[in-house]
């Protein structure tokens, strides 16, 4: 029988060991206000261990409250267990939101972890998940399926051979498994370029080098499912006084803003629309994505910059015109919960004499 909105038990999932973990708290703080029913807040903290904190803890709260009530996921039980007292209570979840923001979270881990405890979840599933968040990954299969790409290369902290000869500068760098902006560098010389993939390797073994555009436009779009459809948010494009978008552009408000979709063109929009579109469904993604394009003013070329499958705020803000917080949170959960049961409609076991000393196996 299905249950209704309010009857439902919502695990929001955030935290968790990445570097983005602070810009993970946040959205999950403010996504708290999207979804109704039973709310169960699990906190995993910069060591990988998971916490049951309140609904009313503030980003801040996090950073002074204790954290007491330790959270087990439950495989195969459709629940997480809460110690309390050296006592296991087990509490059914109806369906999780991932929060997180980077690795140990966005890159498939909490999506391979719902689906071991068979929970419901409002986000891409592993493949997906982990396509996003590896900036090489996206690029080689964002290019295969014919989607414009920058021009680009990933190299490893092992070999870095014949990277100069195949681009041209200026180059910007990026740490291959971050977001937010994080280790990100635009790099005008061979000197300046070993000492970004020297800074790039703080984070991770590989960075994805590209060709970087010196007149362009950002532009963001989000995608989402919603009755089985996949259906588009609004355009906007981001600002910043700075040569790249910094973390600071995007969550200190250091001279970052949101500006009209230039002029050039409704053309342009519908392209967005059209590739975000294409790019969630070609993916398989889940949950709600933002893809991030660059515009080239210069050649009027449009490309596809980055996947994430855990926008910041959920990307809500590209949906205000169509939905209020709640509509919005319900819809993620309808179609999270749909996508289950569709999922659970499968085949899962295959019979098979093997176990039973067939092929030549012996018993014992």
């Amino acid at each position: 029988m299905k249950k209704s909105t309010e009857e439902r038990t919502v695990a929001l999932i955030y935290g968790g060991k990445s570097c983005e973990h602070d810009i993970s708290v946040i959205t999950a703080c403010l996504a708290k206000g999207y979804f109704n029913g039973r709310l169960l807040s699990i906190y995993i903290n910069k060591q990988n261990r998971a916490f049951l904190v309140g609904n009313n803890w503030t980003p801040y709260a996090h950073l002074h409250n204790k954290l007491s009530v330790r959270v087990v996921f439950l495989t195969g039980e459709g629940a997480i267990g809460v110690i309390k007292r050296k006592r296991l209570v087990k509490i059914p979840i109806d369906v999780a939101v991932n929060c997180c923001h980077g690795l140990n979270g966005e890159d498939g881990c909490i999506a391979a972890l719902c689906q071991m405890c068979e929970i419901p979840l409002v986000g891409s599933d592993v493949a997906s998940g982990a396509v996003a968040m590896d900036k090489i990954l996206t690029k080689q299969v964002l290019s295969y399926c014919g989607f414009p790409v920058v021009k680009g290369v990933g190299i490893s902290n092992k070999d870095n051979s014949g990277i100069l000869s195949e681009l041209s500068y200026p180059l910007i760098v990026k740490p291959a498994l971050l977001g937010s902006s994080i280790g990100v560098s635009v790099v005008h010389s061979p000197e300046q370029l070993r000492q970004a993939l020297n800074d790039a390797f703080k984070y991770c073994s590989r960075a994805l080098v590209e060709e970087a555009l010196s007149d362009f436009v950002e532009l963001n779009c989000a995608a989402m499912r919603m009755n089985g459809e996949v259906i588009t948010s609004e355009v906007d494009s981001p600002v910043t006084v700075n040569e790249l978008l910094t973390f600071g552009d995007k969550y200190l408000q250091s001279g970052t803003s949101k500006k009209a979709v230039p002029s050039v063109a409704n053309t342009l929009k519908e392209d967005v629309v059209r590739l975000t579109s294409g790019i969630y469904n070609r993916l398989g993604f889940g949950g709600v994505i933002r893809v991030d394009f660059l515009y080239d003013n210069k050649t009027g070329r449009l490309y596809v910059n980055e996947i994430n499958t855990t926008p910041g705020s959920l990307a809500f803000g590209l949906w205000e015109g169509r939905f209020s917080r709640t509509q919005y949170g319900e819809a993620l959960v309808d179609e999270a919960i749909a996508d289950y049961r569709d999922m659970q409609s499968y085949t899962y076991t295959f019979e098979s004499s093997v176990l039973n000393g067939a092929g030549g196996i012996k018993k014992k």
